[in-house]
Parts: C-alpha cells; structure tokens; sequence
C-alpha cells in the first residue's frame, strides 16, 4: 500500500463489526504515523526508553515495526555514543535488553518537548476533553487486553 492509498480513502471500510473496527484502527494508526512524521529514528527510540527504562530491542523492534537488522544498527549507534547501554537478560540470555543512560536522558530532555507535546495536542484537538479521555480509556483497556492475550499465547 503506497502512502497516499490511506491518505485518499481507498482503505475499504464495508460492512459492519469488528472487521470494521480493526480496519479502522489500522488506518488511524497508518495515518497518525504520517502525521507524526513517521519518525521512527533514535529520537523516538530514546523517547520511548525514556519512559519505559528498560525494554528489550524485540519489544522496542515491534513496536516502532523496524527490521530487525535495522534495530540492531540503530542500537549500536546509540550505545556507540553513549546513550543507551545493551544488555542480556538474566532470565533469559537469547534476550537483549536496552536500558537508556543519564547521556540519553539529557539528550531527551534538550529536545523541544514542547513543539512535540503541541503536534500531538493538535493531532486530538476535534474531539472534546470528555471525548479524548474516552478515547485513551478505550485504548488502554484494549492493549491490556491483547498484550495479555500474547502472554498468555506465549505460555
């Protein structure tokens, strides 16, 4: 699918029920992600260790949906300069696990937090505060849901 297939609405939203839903939520994701710029670099990478202290590069790999010879690359150049350090993990050596340091901390913090706080106010602002918050309680429930349903596969 090229960029503008989801931009000009040819993501084929027929029918009724779940199918619906999921393809919706697929589209407003693609979507999102062109807004945002689709910024899945070592800015992101950090932001998102940032918050999350540790994390393992499969997770991270998953989530950002980067290859994973690309993950492994842009890890190196991280720790290469100091701003993440790569670990394995206790329980489970095949594991690798990224931690950000105090380096990448501050790199974090020096970014304009602010503009990005802003674009993503913006991204939200057609729905009301009532509105939003539904929406984030929806969301929430939803990855509880399934990221127990993927432990629970894993078992």
């Amino acid at each position: 699918m090229k960029d503008h297939d989801y931009m000009d609405g040819r993501c084929g939203h027929h029918g009724n029920g779940w199918e619906d839903l999921a393809e919706s939520l697929e589209h407003t994701g693609r979507l999102l992600s062109h807004c945002l710029g689709k910024r899945r670099g070592q800015g992101r990478i950090l932001r998102i260790l940032c918050q999350q202290e540790q994390m393992s590069q499969k997770e991270l790999q998953d989530i950002l949906h980067i290859q994973p010879g690309s993950m492994s690359e842009i890890a190196a150049k991280l720790e290469n300069r100091g701003l993440i350090v790569r670990g394995r993990d206790d329980a489970d050596k095949r594991k690798i696990l990224l931690s950000i340091t105090d380096e990448g901390r501050t790199w974090v913090s020096q970014r304009d937090d602010a503009a990005i706080r802003q674009q993503r106010a913006e991204l939200f602002s057609s729905l009301s505060q009532e509105e939003q918050d539904t929406l984030r309680t929806l969301l929430e429930r939803l990855s509880a849901d399934w990221k127990q349903r993927l432990e629970s596969e894993k078992q």
